[in-house]
């Protein structure tokens, strides 16, 4: 029995060591991991996942954005769908633009009366002047806008008071509207003198433009002032049909007014 022992033990001792050998081998290659494969994942740099992060963020700010760009817009659709008339609005013959006031502003309110006057063949009922850098008027009519002795519009000239309100409607500017008659005497229950009826033929206008064309009636100053403002010498029918006229005043300040330390606005002496 001792010597079957001895004679193993040589074996023993060799097969130790040519499984050394191997083991030997295969850490000498480099494989210490050879139960869990030939390679190990390499640990990646911090700046992949970081780039890839700050492409999903701006991924995410700018489908973010679109959704914002394409709801802000629709309120304002809706807005001049119910508030303006389809039938009542100016043919798309004018840009839309509104301008800031300050610059030129005032001379392409201008420019675009004249051209409104022209598109619209209203060169016979009405004109425009400018007074450089501080206001535009366009002077209407009376015999077109009202009958004689009476305030209540004619159906012809609400249609071109559709058309000039595009003008209006585009203005940053505050709107003066003020009635003025010829000399010959009125003395009627409605109306006791001249002063009553320019100033009702300028509400009428007002009234016309805030309830029918839906413009904002802050926008608006109304006056009248009998006959005592001609822009031709009471003489003969001509001249004084001249005179009856309203005149829509674009102006960069508010006219005849000024506000008082409280915010309301008295009249200017």
């Amino acid at each position: 029995m001792a010597q079957a022992a001895s004679v193993s033990s040589p074996r023993t001792n060799a097969l130790d060591l040519s499984a050394g050998s191997v083991f030997a081998g295969f850490s000498s290659s480099g494989s210490d991991d050879f139960l869990f494969g030939r390679k190990m994942t390499k640990t990646l740099h911090w700046s992949i996942p970081w780039s890839d992060l700050m492409m999903v963020m701006f991924i995410l700010f700018a489908v973010m954005y679109a959704y914002h760009a394409t709801s802000k817009d629709l309120p304002s659709a809706e807005i001049i769908s119910e508030q303006a008339d389809p039938a009542m609005t100016v043919p798309v013959t004018i840009d839309e633009t509104q301008w800031e006031p300050g610059g030129d502003a005032i001379q392409k309110i201008y420019d675009l009366s004249r051209k409104t006057l022209s598109v619209e063949k209203l060169r016979s009922v009405a004109s425009v002047n400018l007074v450089q850098d501080k206001a535009v008027r366009i002077v209407l009519t009376g015999d077109f806008l009202f009958d004689t002795g009476k305030a209540e519009l004619r159906e012809e000239a609400k249609a071109s008071l559709k058309k000039i309100a595009g003008v209006l409607r585009k203005t940053p500017y505050m709107v003066n509207l003020v009635g003025h008659t010829d000399d010959l005497p009125i003395h009627t229950e409605q109306f006791p003198s001249n002063w009553e009826l320019s100033t009702m033929r300028a509400c009428q206008v007002a009234r016309f433009l805030i309830e029918d064309m839906h413009m904002p009636a802050e926008k608006f100053f109304v006056s009248g002032h009998a006959f005592y403002q001609p822009i031709k010498a009471n003489h003969g029918a001509e001249n004084r049909a001249a005179n009856r006229r309203v005149e829509i005043i674009m102006t960069k300040e508010r006219p005849y007014a000024i506000p008082d330390s409280s915010g309301i606005y008295s009249s200017v002496l």
